[in-house]
């Protein structure tokens, strides 16, 4: 997914920050934002400058953890519901249906897919936001 930021920082570092308004283009005085500021890298060399407004990307190397994550940790995790669910229903000294075992299969799909949104949406996924494009 593709993100407007604006660029506070060019040196060492790229730094950016989330482009909220257009208002945030000629500010000077600073705002909160500047606090969550993140780290840009320039594959492609576009000319930029402190206050470009630009198009940011996710790393390939992110993409590709993010789709590893996101697709299939929850096609392994529903395997293993199937695979499990005779063994968790024998500790309730139960048998197991085939109705028994789809539950087991949806249940460990959520619990899944669920842990795989908490985790991307708290931390930080390995390599740098790349530019795209210099609006």
């Amino acid at each position: 997914m593709d993100e407007k930021a604006l660029v506070i920082s060019i040196g060492d570092k790229i730094e950016a920050v989330h482009f909220e308004k257009e208002e945030c283009k000629s500010c000077t005085t600073g705002c909160a934002k500047i606090k969550n500021s993140f780290e840009i890298s320039n594959p492609m060399n576009f000319e930029i400058k402190k206050g470009s407004v630009v198009l940011v990307r996710a790393s390939k190397k992110a993409q590709a953890i993010q789709g590893i994550l996101s697709l299939f940790i929850p096609f392994l995790c529903s395997i293993a519901g199937y695979l499990l669910g005779p063994s968790i229903a024998g500790l309730f000294k139960k048998t197991i249906s085939n109705d028994a075992r789809a539950i087991f299969v949806l249940l460990f799909l959520v619990l899944s897919s669920a842990v795989v949104f908490v985790i991307t949406r708290k931390k930080p996924m390995p390599g740098k936001p790349e530019i795209v494009e210099v609006i």
